[in-house]
């Protein structure tokens, strides 16, 4: 069952549904399999027959270059706008999301997609 919450900031008053953590927005499949996809551990010669079809995995990689970018511009304005962090810092190459993935071996995909949906 999906958790459904009323806001109560300001004058909202909208119902929001809140997602399970192996859930991914608008994908039929779990966050983990599109993890695995994402980053290179399942290919399409390790398709088996409940895994998607090429197309799909093809589709996934392209949605998360997308995803991806987006996410690690919102992680930086938060950085500088909430945590008052320096202008160096949105400038720097160093990726944030290359960091969250070398300090969480899985899972990574499921706290990028509660940052992008939940700001």
């Amino acid at each position: 069952m999906i958790e459904c919450r009323r806001c109560t900031g300001g004058n909202c008053g909208r119902s929001h549904r809140l997602l399970p953590d192996c859930s991914v927005p608008y994908k039929h499949y779990e966050a983990e399999l599109i993890e695995d996809v994402v980053d290179g551990v399942i290919t399409e010669e390790d398709i088996q027959e409940d895994y998607p079809a090429d197309i799909t995995l093809q589709r996934w990689r392209q949605w998360a270059k997308q995803f991806l970018t987006e996410t690690e511009g919102r992680l930086r304005s938060a950085g500088y706008r909430i945590l008052d962090l320096s202008e160096t810092f949105l400038g720097s190459r160093e990726s944030l999301l290359d960091r969250l993935k070398e300090r969480l071996e899985n899972g990574w995909l499921s706290i990028a997609i509660r940052i992008m949906y939940s700001t």
